[in-house]
């Protein structure tokens, strides 16, 4: 039993092999395939920023972008330029929301000759975010929320001397004397 698909451009129909015949439509789908599905959603209408007035995005530039996208997101930060080597964490969400804002004012002069207006848009939803973070921890500071939580890894040692002391209490190894005085230390 075979799968038919149908194109939605030109409602051709047939089986998925026949669709991806060429290596990089095997590449440009294996891609899509390990995406998050907003920002491959995102990232297809994102490939119609590149695509040449009067004529068709090229497959194997459509995967070779994808393939170059891919690797921007998986290195977990973006740089509005490398140059600067100023950096900020972006997750795969962050990406896509750039996208997206890059497709409802797409920019002027297009077609797109590479990523570097998107790591630019990316750049400032990273720091948006991080701005935002930022404001939350300091009002969280100023309200007092900060105290009312225990830190990762952060232990009380007064609780820490008492229980060490009830524990060598009752197996025995020490005296009640020497029990109270540890707690009194």
């Amino acid at each position: 039993m075979s799968l038919r698909f149908t194109c939605p451009a030109c409602g051709c129909q047939g089986d998925l092999e026949v669709f991806l015949v060429e290596d990089e439509a095997k590449r440009f789908a294996t891609r899509f395939a390990g995406m998050e599905p907003a920002l491959g959603r995102a990232a297809l209408a994102y490939l119609r920023l590149f695509k040449p007035p009067k004529q068709a995005l090229r497959l194997a530039r459509a995967a070779r972008l994808i393939d170059e996208l891919a690797e921007l997101v998986d290195a977990g930060q973006v740089s509005r330029d490398e140059r600067s080597g100023l950096r900020r964490a972006a997750t795969p969400a962050m990406w896509a929301a750039g996208i997206e804002q890059m497709l409802a004012n797409p920019p002027s002069g297009l077609p797109l000759s590479s990523h570097h207006y998107l790591r630019a848009v990316v750049f400032g939803v990273a720091e948006e975010a991080m701005a935002a973070a930022e404001r939350k921890r300091e009002d969280d500071r100023k309200s007092g929320r900060h105290r009312g939580t225990a830190q990762p890894g952060a232990t009380d040692p007064a609780a820490d001397r008492r229980a060490y002391a009830a524990q060598m209490l009752n197996l025995g190894a020490w005296s009640r004397e020497q029990h109270d005085a540890h707690i009194k230390d």
